[in-house]
């Protein structure tokens, strides 16, 4: 289920909306997009068999959105890499590039500044989201991380 949570500028909590439609009103009034897509089987689990999938849906984000790739990252609790990526995604950032993600298993927070403070939003599977060129973010699945998410890049280089 989708969750957002406003936190204000001290850090407090202060609102929640949960629900795919409040949650999706509310980031469109900010400029993002956020939905959900059906589930669907992956037969062999590679990449090219998630692509196939999801065809009609990445179809309809490549016209919008002039994707140029997509890639796959998938992080399990135990990753010894881990450690060193979720110090890289916990810094705020921008990208020259729309950030575009869909869960395809577990979930992760994507915490995005606001004028008066951050939102928190709970992706997992079946989410995906969409976070603007230069709207500043970071993003966190916690100590022991369980995510699989597409990333998609109109930047042909990616991230």
């Amino acid at each position: 289920m989708a969750a957002l949570v406003h936190f204000d500028a001290q850090g407090r909590w202060s609102r929640t909306l949960s629900g795919e439609a409040a949650v999706g009103v509310a980031l469109r009034g900010l400029g993002l997009s956020f939905g959900r897509w059906p589930r669907r089987e992956l037969g062999d689990g590679s990449l090219d068999a998630v692509l196939a999938a999801y065809g009609p849906e990445l179809d309809a984000l490549k016209a919008q959105l002039s994707i140029r790739s997509v890639d796959r990252v998938s992080v399990k609790p135990g990753n010894p890499d881990w450690p060193a990526l979720r110090q890289r995604f916990l810094g705020e950032h921008t990208h020259a590039d729309a950030e575009i993600r869909y869960f395809l298993g577990g979930s992760g927070l994507f915490y995005i500044r606001v004028a008066d403070g951050h939102l928190a939003l709970l992706c997992e599977a079946g989410d995906w989201i969409i976070v603007p060129a230069g709207v500043r973010h970071f993003f966190d699945a916690g100590e022991r991380p369980d995510f699989d998410a597409l990333r998609l890049f109109s930047i042909p280089q990616g991230w």
